[in-house]
């Protein structure tokens, strides 16, 4: 049903239309509900950058450990490369000789296979793959132990004049692969490999 327009069907019965109290907790609109007590509204902003991800690993220990391997894999190659030339550029003129070639081209054979090792590992290293770690690792003892071990049975059987420069000798060979080992087994290069495993996208 319809009204004129003015027209109050309340006060045509006797009683004034029904009003509403204002809302005591009503604010203006714009206005900070939090300024009354002296501090502004909580602001909720993305995540600061960086938030949720992990610390970005360094790879110094790891790739010098790779250079020094490539190192070692190129001269000990290189050295296996002119024994096995000057070898192949001699002839043997007698049984004596031909024992000598025998064993000389025996003895290249395996310290080949090392120095491939360490070429392997160099470059497995280099491309953040665990199992370059680990051959490094084993190469690294291992040639502690080849370099220690004779040496401790020398110095058991020479006089104590000869024990210090057996000593020195030892110290200076095993430098290197000690150098690698600490390197390989040290915390931060497993840091910098499973960091290459991590994805690529930003945590959220």
């Amino acid at each position: 049903m319809g009204y004129p327009q003015g027209y109050d069907p309340y006060a045509a019965q006797g009683y004034a239309q029904p009003g509403y109290a204002p809302d005591p907790y009503a604010q203006p609109y714009g206005a900070t509900p939090y300024a009354e007590y002296g501090y502004g509204a909580p602001a909720y902003g993305p995540y600061p950058p960086g938030y949720g991800q992990q610390p970005r690993a360094g790879g110094g220990t790891a790739i010098t450990a790779a250079v020094i391997s490539l190192l070692v894999s190129l001269v000990a190659l290189g050295g296996i490369g002119i024994g096995a030339a000057v070898l192949l550029g001699t002839e043997a003129t007698s049984a004596a000789d031909e024992s000598t070639r025998s064993a000389v081209t025996i003895a290249l054979a395996i310290g080949a296979v090392p120095s491939l090792l360490w070429l392997l590992g160099s470059i497995l290293l280099f491309r953040r793959k665990t199992a370059g770690r680990v051959i490094l690792i084993l190469l690294s003892t291992l040639a502690l132990l080849g370099t220690w071990i004779p040496a401790v049975l020398t110095m058991s059987r020479t006089s104590s004049d000869q024990i210090g420069g057996t000593i020195g000798g030892a110290i200076i060979m095993s430098a290197i692969p000690l150098l690698i080992l600490t390197l390989a087994a040290a915390s931060s290069t497993g840091r910098w490999i499973r960091a290459g495993r991590a994805p690529a996208y930003p945590y959220y």
